[in-house]
């Protein structure tokens, strides 16, 4: 069992696969910096909060709703638990962004990425 995990208070995040509608685990994509910016010495420098990004390939309706929940609006604030480039797991309080276009494929959401911004290790 993987380890990704949401909620709206750090202490209630739970795993996205014991949800009430149980989620996939998402491809996940964490970014250590918001942007990259050149230098004058020909060298990059990171800048910005961390970012994650969770990619599900597949969502039906109600698993979409489920994901919803924790975003009502166009984005809302949340705690996280997601992968690191080092495979290990780490807690975030972070800013969930909803998708703007919603793909669908046959009545299903299809590669949904949910963008969680502004990331804050707990």
């Amino acid at each position: 069992m993987a380890d990704f995990k949401i909620g709206t208070t750090e202490g209630g995040m739970v795993n996205i696969e014991s949800l009430t509608t149980p989620l996939e685990i998402p491809k996940s994509e964490y970014l250590p910096y918001a942007r990259i910016v050149n230098l004058g010495n020909g060298g990059k420098r990171g800048v910005g909060f961390p970012m994650a990004i969770w990619t599900f390939p597949l969502l039906t309706l109600e698993q979409r709703d489920q994901l919803k929940s924790f975003c009502t609006n166009a984005s809302a604030e949340v705690f996280i638990r997601t992968k690191l480039n080092n495979d290990t797991y780490a807690n975030f309080s972070a800013t969930m962004i909803w998708v703007e276009n919603e793909p669908r494929w046959y009545g299903v959401k299809q590669n949904y990425s949910i963008t969680f911004r502004n990331l804050v290790a707990l």
